[in-house]
C-alpha cells in the first residue's frame, strides 16, 4: 500500500508542473535600426562611441567614421553661457530643455550622429534611441566655431542638421573678421532657405516659437 501511495503522489506532482515556459522574446531594436538590428561593425562602433562619451570625450559619427574633438576652451563655454542667458526666459515659459550631451540622428545613415554644442528641445522630443534625438522634434541646434572646426561648423553641419529636420540652426562664429552670429531657418525639403549673418552689435531675430531678439554684442563682449 505504501508503495502505491508514493507512486500516486509522484504522478500528481508531474501533472501540476504544467507546460514549460516559452523562450524569452527576441530582442527588439529601437527606431531606425529595423528588426534585424545593427550589423556587428555598427554595434562595435556604437559601443566605442558610447565609451568615448562616458570617458568625457566629444565624439560624433559621420559617414560611418568616429570623429573625436578636443576639449573646448573656456571662451567656447562663455559664448554659450551668454547666449543661454538670452534664451532662458522663453525656455522657462515653454518648459523647454537645454542639452549639451544629447546627439542628433543624421539620416539616411542609421549610425550617423552629431553632437551640437547646445540643443534646445521640448520635453516630449522623440528619441531615435537613448543617446540621440530625432532632429525634426527639436527646436534649435547651436554650434560655436573653433580654430580647427570652423569649416565643418559653417559648411558641413548645416546640411546635416537640415537633413535631420532641425528647424533652426545658430552658429556663433568667433573667428570671422568681426565676431558674428549666423541664423539658418525656414527649412524646406531638407534645406535651409534663409541664412542671416549678424556681426557683433547687430541684433538677430529668432523665428517662432522663440520670437525674441538676440543682442549679439552681449554674446561677444
Amino acid at each position: 500500500m505504501a508503495t502505491g501511495i508514493t507512486r500516486r503522489k509522484t504522478r500528481q506532482h508531474d501533472t501540476v508542473r504544467g507546460p514549460e515556459l516559452p523562450p524569452p522574446p527576441a530582442r527588439t531594436w529601437g527606431p531606425g535600426w529595423g528588426a534585424s538590428g545593427p550589423t556587428e561593425d555598427e554595434l562595435r562602433r556604437e559601443r566605442l562611441w558610447q565609451d568615448l562619451l562616458q570617458d568625457g570625450w566629444r565624439a560624433e559619427i559621420v559617414g560611418g567614421r568616429i570623429i573625436v574633438s578636443p576639449w573646448a576652451k573656456r571662451r567656447h563655454g562663455v559664448l554659450l553661457d551668454r547666449l543661454a542667458d538670452q534664451l532662458y526666459d522663453v525656455k522657462r515659459k515653454n518648459g523647454w530643455e537645454f542639452h549639451q550631451c544629447w546627439a542628433v540622428h543624421i539620416p539616411p545613415e542609421r549610425g550617423d550622429k552629431r553632437l551640437p554644442d547646445l540643443l534646445v528641445a521640448p520635453p516630449d522630443c522623440p528619441e531615435f534611441d537613448d543617446n540621440q534625438a530625432y532632429g525634426y522634434g527639436t527646436l534649435m541646434a547651436v554650434e560655436v566655431t573653433s580654430s580647427d572646426s570652423r569649416h565643418d561648423d559653417l559648411n558641413i553641419k548645416p546640411a546635416k542638421y537640415a537633413r535631420a529636420g532641425i528647424p533652426v540652426m545658430l552658429i556663433l562664429d568667433d573667428f570671422s573678421e568681426r565676431p558674428s552670429v549666423r541664423l539658418l531657418c525656414d527649412l524646406l525639403a531638407g534645406e535651409y532657405q534663409t541664412s542671416v549673418i549678424a556681426e557683433s552689435g547687430q541684433p538677430v531675430e529668432l523665428p517662432e516659437p522663440f520670437g525674441i531678439k538676440l543682442e549679439t554684442d552681449l554674446i561677444f563682449r
